[in-house]
Formats: C-alpha cells, sequence, structure tokens
C-alpha cells in the first residue's frame, strides 16, 4: 500500500532589480505592507512615498547578487543595487523591508496603513481610508 506524502505549500515571494543581478526571496506570509511618506524614503525612491512589504528578518534570503547598503539613520540599512540603482530594501533590527515595485507579483500584497504622513509631499493627496500615522506606528 502506499502512503500519501502531504506537502504543506509554503508561500514564496520573489523580488529582483531592474537588472536582474540581485534576487531575494521571501517565505511565508508579510506582516503588512505600508506607504512611508518619510523624507528618506522620498529621497531614496525619487518619489512621493515608498511602498514596502514588511517581513521578519528570517523570512528573507538574497538568493543572488549582493545588495549594497547605505546605513541612512541609525540602525536602518537600506539595500540597493549598485549595478542598475534600485531600491530594494529597508532593514532594520526587527524587519526586512522589500520595496513594493522590486516584487515579482506586487499585486499580491495590499497596503494596509501609511506612516510617517507628517511629512507627506503637501499637494500629494491621500485618498483611501487606511489607517495614517504622523510617524511610525511602532
Amino acid at each position: 500500500m502506499k502512503k500519501k506524502h502531504t506537502e504543506i505549500e509554503i508561500e514564496k515571494h520573489t523580488a529582483r532589480c531592474l537588472c536582474g543581478k540581485i534576487t531575494i526571496e521571501a517565505t511565508g506570509p508579510a506582516k503588512y505592507t505600508e506607504y512611508c511618506h518619510c523624507k528618506w524614503c522620498q529621497q531614496v525612491s525619487g518619489s512621493a512615498f515608498l511602498p514596502l512589504v514588511v517581513f521578519d528578518k528570517d523570512q528573507v534570503v538574497v538568493t543572488s547578487g549582493k545588495l549594497s547598503h547605505y546605513n541612512s539613520s541609525h540602525g536602518a540599512l537600506r539595500g540597493f543595487c549598485r549595478n542598475c540603482g534600485s531600491t530594494m530594501s529597508f532593514q532594520s533590527a526587527k524587519s526586512f523591508d522589500i520595496a513594493l515595485g522590486v516584487m515579482d507579483n506586487p499585486e499580491h500584497f495590499k497596503s494596509s496603513k501609511h506612516i510617517w504622513a507628517k511629512s507627506r509631499i503637501s499637494h500629494v493627496m491621500i485618498t483611501d481610508s487606511l489607517p495614517r500615522f504622523d510617524e511610525s506606528d511602532e
């Protein structure tokens, strides 16, 4: 008699930079997805805000290439591709956040909040009903 082999399918998410040299894999569900309006995220993205998919550090591994890092503030490393310049990540002691735009399937992630709304560029209107925090909510 054959035994049925049951496999638990683990959620996997992949991300890659514009040139494809760096790939990142996250396993399991994201903690949440947020829009960050802080000045540093504006500068690193060249946009009004940076959507980030937040994972626990142990859920994420760089599977090819090597992230270059910039220490933008105390305890915060911003990861990017030295070859093409893609913004890839924000890493802190608590989490490994991946920029939504580099995710292979960004539609999978629905944003749940806005953080650092006090730094929002004034003519950028937030029209959704997501919770807003003047600073971080942590």
